[in-house]
């Protein structure tokens, strides 16, 4: 006869029940396996120039990374667009080699920009070119050489040197080293400029700018140095804090002209100014965006009360961008940025919407000064023509063969406003609502070339055909 133990009954049910529980286990482990990729390896193709952990700085993966089937193609485009965005590169492609359905490796191909330029300065001075080509005076020109190496030493630095006549005579030194330590995440910009004008802006009226101009003698005179920290911990986020020195003199006919150029009847400042700038930025492409958002956020603190001959002023500035896709020609942006001055700064330090694209549209030819404004743009697209590449064979540079173009008519609604109550008396737009509408083609390409061609309305009836050279919002 044989004896059992009296435990053998339970021992058997606690082996099916443990034998159950792995074998379901490793059901879910095996299909949890078949729903994800597993990164194995990351190659670059096309990198001449440019360092290979300056382009992984900006992949939203790394090796060892695991990766959902269904986020695959999202995770791809975004590291498209990151890459994009660095402005280093004309074209980015990225490609997925299966080693088995579960590893695989990335492949990213970069045909990269053509990154020294010595190229003779033409520009206009002015708060855009329409305000320039309605006079067409080219005594309101720049000229001279601009010479800028894009992404020194392959690691996306930018060193510039300018040197310019004309309007404005100026000689300028820039070097930007956006990752200065080993994790990539902190980065530095150093730079000084030197500026001289016969003519000076002193005034609005009508909101149109008064001028004083005295060709025996420089009646404006700046020197500017500033040194900028940035932070930028991950992919999307930069923190930059910046210390700037001004040195401002300016003939003593503009402050008999307006009082309230310098806030002082001494014809000098002399001081120092501290920034801080936040940008979380997650646009598909910064030139041209048509998904994704932009925030951004500055305060500027001018007068740190260090020097004797300086002026005291602080504002906060702000925007928001964003931007979708309706369907897959259809696109729709609005945009909606502010500022609000806390100290109100003299006359020389004033600003307010006309300038460059810091405008309500329709409103090119005014300029509205004020201490506090706020407005908003929005515009629906239709991609006319999308991300059509051309091959220019009759160019010799290879950087320069492939040309992409994107095509967008559309349709626009500007409105704004800017509060200033010194102003007023002599500048009809202060403390009034503008509106503007219209109808837009614009044109976009390679090297953040963009073109635009707008025809607008503004509240007071007025229109015109307006050129621009940025995009819109």
């Amino acid at each position: 006869m044989h004896y059992f133990p009296s435990f053998s009954i339970k021992s058997y049910y606690f082996f099916l029940l443990v034998s159950f529980v792995f074998c379901k286990t490793s059901s879910i482990a095996q299909d949890t396996l078949s729903n994800i990729h597993i990164i194995s390896e990351i190659k670059i193709i096309g990198n001449k120039t440019t360092k290979a952990h300056i382009i992984s700085r900006e992949l939203p993966f790394a090796i060892q990374d695991t990766i959902s089937i269904n986020e695959l193609n999202k995770t791809l485009e975004r590291a498209q667009s990151n890459l994009m965005n660095t402005l280093l590169f004309n074209f980015v492609n990225l490609e997925v080699v299966y080693f088995t359905d579960t590893y695989i490796s990335v492949y990213i191909t970069v045909e990269e920009r053509w990154y020294w330029w010595p190229i003779p300065i033409f520009e206009v001075e002015e708060t855009n070119f329409n305000t320039w080509w309605k006079t067409k005076d080219f005594d309101r020109a720049n000229y001279g050489m601009f010479l800028a190496k894009e992404n020194f030493r392959g690691r996306k630095e930018r060193l510039v040197f300018k040197l310019q006549g004309g309007y404005t005579e100026k000689a300028e030194f820039r070097y930007h080293v956006p990752f200065a330590n080993k994790k990539q995440t902190q980065g530095f910009m150093i730079g000084f400029s030197y500026s001289r004008n016969h003519e000076v802006v002193y005034n609005t009226t009508d909101n149109k700018r008064d001028f004083l101009k005295i060709n025996e003698q420089f009646i404006k005179k700046e020197f500017v140095s500033k040194f900028n920290y940035e932070y930028r911990p991950k992919l999307y986020n930069t923190h930059l804090l910046g210390i700037q020195h001004h040195y401002l003199e300016v003939n003593d006919t503009i402050l008999m002209l307006n009082k309230d150029f310098l806030f002082t009847q001494d014809n000098e400042l002399n001081y120092f100014s501290l920034l801080y700038n936040f940008r979380r930025d997650k646009r598909n492409f910064k030139s041209y965006p048509t998904k994704g958002y932009f925030v951004e956020f500055s305060a500027v603190k001018n007068g740190l009360g260090i020097t004797k001959k300086e002026n005291s002023s602080m504002f906060l500035l702000g925007s928001y961008r964003k931007y979708w896709e309706l369907s897959n020609r259809f696109y729709f942006a609005t945009s909606l940025k502010g500022k609000y001055s806390i100290e109100r700064p003299p006359f020389a330090l004033l600003s307010g919407l006309g300038y460059n694209n810091n405008l309500v549209r329709g409103y090119e030819f005014y300029v509205i000064n004020g201490e506090n404004y706020a407005f908003f743009k929005s515009q629906l697209r239709y991609a006319l023509v999308k991300d059509k590449v051309y091959h220019a064979r009759i160019l010799s540079a290879e950087k320069f063969r492939k040309i992409p173009i994107a095509v967008y008519p559309g349709v626009f609604f500007d409105a704004g406003y800017v509060d200033d109550k010194k102003l007023k008396n002599t500048n009809i737009l202060n403390n009034e609502m503008l509106f503007g509408v219209g109808a837009s083609l614009d044109l976009s390409t390679y090297y953040d070339i963009v073109f635009r061609v707008e025809y607008s309305i503004n509240r007071m009836q007025e229109h015109g055909l307006f050129l621009h050279f940025i995009a819109p919002l």
